[in-house]
């Protein structure tokens, strides 16, 4: 919610009117002047600051909008003129520091009010308009009332999370009991794949977190991604017993996948197939388990079927050409595994288990160039680095296959020590 929250800012002094009297009758004169130009200057503001209260009381964002850019005008014009007095010479010492006082009066005015106008362009969900005006109250008065909170959340409407995780967390240091605002900044924070202030976050406002599907889950995945799955599955479980939509319902399965909790993970999935069987993406995640749980017969037709809903579902392909290969289709696996090969080059897990099939059908040269690949697009994969050495020493390249091997082995004893959990798309099942 944008926030409305602004004091009254009708209490303009007539700065610039000279008290006293002055030595000369010149100077009483201008200085008379002077003041009448100021009280009337002063008057119009203050017209334009009536108007734009009513405004905001009556809660029509087209006439604040309107009032607003009527107010910010002139408050421009008066603040350029006060600006260019006091760099006068000539201005008296006095004078000078009455004009910085206007000067500091017309800051808070336009503060306030492009933050009135930007909250009324928020509330007709033009959120780049009132980004924009947020920015201009910044600039003039940071303290406005309201308007950090205001800033925050616009610019979280607008997906850019990283303005809003940055002001938000302002609000909510000098707020800790502004929930809404928590909310915002850790689903900015997940936004950002900064898991461990999300969860933080989340756990603050856990209640409110659980209210909607869609922040819980980011919740529970949070969890997940800081090594915390047991916190992360309790989330999962409320949410499945549920009535949720199949997106949802599909997100809410990932979790046990990404905790690894496959126990939980395939029933979640079958009761999808089961009352929503079109939704796009879980047969490829019911398969994608399955061959993580080392059934790759029973992931084959589930593969299948997502390829029926999207047959151009490259990731589908690949696990149903490596569940293919692992049950002795050697032939069906390499035609699938060449067409999507077509499609990307630069599947580094294609061409490794292309490679491999190859290697294993006694083509050792072909499948050199594509565990070649494979070792160069992913070069963290200890699987890639073993199998080209394998087809290196089949060659009768002995140097490059013990250079191979040891790279092999340094990224297996790197990721034994490791002391964080890794999350890859697709099966990872494979053996060397």
């Amino acid at each position: 919610m944008i926030s409305i929250a602004r004091p009254s800012l009708l209490f303009l002094l007539a700065v610039g009117t000279v008290s006293g009297a002055c030595g000369q009758s010149s100077q009483q004169t201008s200085s008379q002047q002077s003041a009448a130009v100021v009280d009337s200057a002063t008057r119009k503001l203050q017209d334009l600051q009536n108007k734009q209260q009513e405004a905001t009381s009556s809660g029509d964002p087209e006439a604040v909008m309107a009032s607003s850019q009527a107010l910010t005008t002139l408050t421009m014009q008066q603040l350029e003129d006060v600006s260019s007095r006091i760099k006068r010479p000539s201005v008296s010492t006095g004078e000078r520091q009455r004009l910085k006082i206007r000067e500091h009066q017309l800051r808070q005015i336009l503060g306030s009010t492009f933050n009135d106008w930007g909250t009324a362009e928020a509330r007709e969900q033009q959120y780049v308009e009132a980004l924009k005006h947020f920015h201009e109250a910044k600039k003039w008065n940071a303290s406005a009332p309201g308007l950090m909170r205001n800033l925050g959340t616009a610019a979280f409407q607008q997906e850019e999370y990283g303005e809003s995780a940055r002001t938000l967390a302002t609000v909510v240091s000098a707020t800790p009991d502004d929930q809404r605002s928590r909310l915002m900044l850790a689903m900015s924070l997940f936004s950002l794949e900064r898991f461990s202030e999300a969860a933080k976050n989340f756990t603050a406002i856990s209640d409110l977190a659980m209210q909607d599907a869609r922040t819980a889950y980011a919740w529970a995945y949070s969890l997940v991604r800081t090594n915390q799955p047991e916190q992360a599955n309790v989330i999962a479980d409320i949410l499945a017993a549920r009535d949720l939509s199949p997106d949802i319902h599909l997100l809410v399965c990932k979790l046990y996948t990404a905790s690894e909790n496959y126990d939980h993970a395939i029933p979640c999935f079958r009761t999808i197939t089961a009352e929503n069987p079109e939704t796009p993406g879980v047969h490829y995640e019911l398969g994608a388990t399955l061959i993580h749980l080392g059934k790759p017969t029973d992931a084959i037709p589930e593969l299948r079927e997502e390829l029926k809903i999207n047959q151009s579902d490259i990731d589908a392909q690949y696990d149903l050409a490596y569940a293919l290969s692992e049950t002795s289709h050697k032939e069906e696996a390499l035609s699938l595994l060449r067409s999507v090969l077509a499609l990307n080059p630069n599947y580094p897990q294609v061409n490794y288990e292309l490679g491999k099939v190859l290697l294993e059908e006694g083509k050792t040269e072909e499948a050199i160039g594509h565990l070649e690949a494979a070792a160069r697009l992913n070069p963290d994969d200890e699987f890639a680095h073993y199998q080209l050495q394998v087809a290196y020493r089949r060659a009768g390249r002995t140097e490059d296959a013990n250079r191979e091997l040891q790279r092999y082995k340094v990224i297996k004893a790197s990721k034994r020590d490791r002391d964080s959990m890794a999350f890859h798309h697709g099966s990872e099942t494979k053996t060397p």
